[in-house]
């Protein structure tokens, strides 16, 4: 008989089959690959005895237990202080399993019994990181094999792919008119007094220093160590001397430095990190003079460095469509087909690490754009935008259901008028499972949903809801998709989808949402509000 341990108790079993001859200081492997799986499967822990020759760091049934147990979520409990378990130099094994000498092997049922469910789940889920990105397939196991010699040497990954864009010629030179409601900000200017020409975030500063600092991060932490990313959202951040002691190139403090309200908050970035603009991208499907009266509401809109339109209609815009001229580049990019996914696609033409996805019909006004960019800029690795929504249990279908109701908690902040980095747009085209990404091409829905669920993995953050507004259409356009009852059938679907192919719920509650600092805030007459109705 073999055992494996389940939470509180021992799950005795015998094998089917001969068991297969193996080393002879270690037990051999117990019937056939599936059954053991199978059995694991019920397991919260599996017991791996390293080879009793001291000699010898690890095992090819050793091994074969080890992969086993990550494949099926089981915590492997590995028996034997001189074990090496593969590419222990840059995996940090103990964050999804327990490696205990032999010697406290009486200890090990009291042990077991006193790790939290919390970390239960914390190492399950590492367990499973680890199996799927190093040693599920061979394509993953040849990858791994380059990837440590690369990192040995430390010679960094190959840059990530970008998105080659297509453009669609269109002529310019409309007059874009300028809607009172769209910046109303009472007597203070949103942006700088003298307009800063289009600039791009710097890329690959770090390429080095990823590669020689960061590998523990790379390697324990998805999605693993394969690419070379421009820029990400978690690159470290000076301190605030820096601003005034030297390293000030790109800072834009408030008030130099000194400070100060409304006036001189509107006339400067300020916050931790150095000046940086924003990309538009929005995705659109044959509206066109839907398409033309949100691009003009952007005309005039501080730190805009670029606007994407996604062009997901085969059918090509009018000839004879005059576009806005908005004081910025418009690139109308060509699809391949029409898909949701479009909008997330890492575009070349995205030179900003800040993205503004907004759907062709969202009406907000440059006041809260701007507001939800300086809170990304605090955030830059958490989804900070507008709509909530939040994930509910139905409890007599014991699944997840999506809702829009008002709700004091939300889980979701819908990329219809959202900030993200540019970074979670490489992991959705390329590393996010592609299962995901073909539901949301059968539904034509819940890219956002399946964008919400990736930074929350990733993170184990919520995303951040910025102002009261909890709509975002604009009120005279088309009905939208989302008024069907079929849509939110189909975001149910989605989310209990989703649920299973990541394992478990990533989505994570939160119960605040951002004002301004000086909002509702009683000010002396010569004082201004940050903003004045946010």
């Amino acid at each position: 008989p073999d055992h494996h341990r389940r939470r509180g108790r021992c799950r005795q079993f015998t094998c089917k089959n001969q068991p297969k001859a193996s080393l002879p200081t270690e037990w051999a492997l117990c019937g056939e690959r599936d059954d053991r799986l199978e059995l694991l499967k019920l397991s919260t822990f599996a017991l791996i005895i390293t080879p009793g020759d001291t000699r010898l760091v690890i095992s090819a049934g050793c091994a074969m237990r080890l992969f086993e147990a990550l494949e099926v979520g089981a915590i492997p409990v590995v028996l034997g202080e001189q074990v090496q378990l593969p590419y222990n130099d840059v995996i940090r094994w103990n964050e999804a399993a327990l490696i205990i000498p032999k010697p406290r092997i009486t200890e090990v049922h009291f042990l077991l019994r006193s790790i939290s469910d919390n970390d239960l789940l914390a190492m399950r889920r590492q367990g499973r990181f680890l199996w799927e990105t190093y040693f599920s397939t061979s394509d993953n196991v040849f990858s791994t094999v380059l990837a440590i010699i690369r990192t040995r040497i430390q010679i960094p990954a190959a840059p990530i792919r970008e998105e080659p864009a297509v453009e669609i010629p269109h002529r310019s030179g409309k007059a874009a008119g300028t809607d009172p409601n769209m910046a109303d900000n009472g007597d203070l200017d949103l942006g700088p007094v003298e307009t800063e020409p289009p600039y791009a975030s710097p890329k690959y500063l770090r390429n080095f220093t990823l590669t020689a600092m960061d590998i523990y991060r790379n390697w324990n932490s998805a999605p693993g160590p394969f690419h070379l990313f421009p820029y990400t959202p978690f690159d470290p951040v000076l301190p605030s001397e820096a601003k005034f002691l030297g390293s000030g190139t790109g800072f834009r403090p408030i008030g130099g430095g000194a400070g100060g309200s409304g006036k001189e908050f509107q006339a400067a970035l300020g916050g931790n990190v150095p000046r940086e603009q924003f990309t538009v991208v929005m995705l659109t499907y044959e509206r066109e003079e839907v398409l033309m009266n949100s691009l003009e509401r952007l005309n005039g809109l501080p730190y805009l460095n670029k606007v994407v339109v996604v062009w997901n209609s085969p059918k090509l815009p009018s000839e004879d469509l005059l576009w806005p001229d908005i004081g910025v580049p418009i690139m109308v990019v060509r699809t391949e087909k029409n898909s949701l996914n479009n909008r997330f696609l890492p575009w070349d033409e995205i030179d900003t690490e800040a993205i503004l996805s907004i759907d062709d019909d969202a009406h907000l006004r440059h006041d809260e754009i701007m507001f939800g960019f300086r809170v990304w800029r605090e955030a830059r690795d958490r989804i900070v935008g507008f709509p909530g929504r939040y994930h509910a249990w139905d409890i007599p279908h014991q699944s997840w259901l999506y809702n829009s109701n008002y709700s004091c908690e939300l889980s979701m902040v819908l990329t219809g008028a959202a900030f993200f980095h540019k970074y979670y747009a490489y992991l959705y085209s390329y590393v996010m499972p592609q299962a995901i990404r073909d539901m949301v091409d059968e539904y034509i829905n819940c890219e956002d949903i399946a964008m919400n669920f990736l930074v929350s993995h990733l993170t184990r953050k919520p995303p951040i809801k910025v102002t009261s507004r909890w709509t975002f259409r604009c009120p005279g356009c088309p009905q939208a998709l989302s008024h069907d009852d079929s849509h939110f059938h189909e975001r149910h679907k989605c989310i209990n989808f989703f649920v299973k192919v990541y394992g478990y719920m990533p989505l994570l509650y939160t119960q605040f949402r951002v004002d301004s600092v000086l909002f509702k805030t009683r000010l002396p007459h010569d004082k201004t509000k940050c903003f004045k109705f946010i």
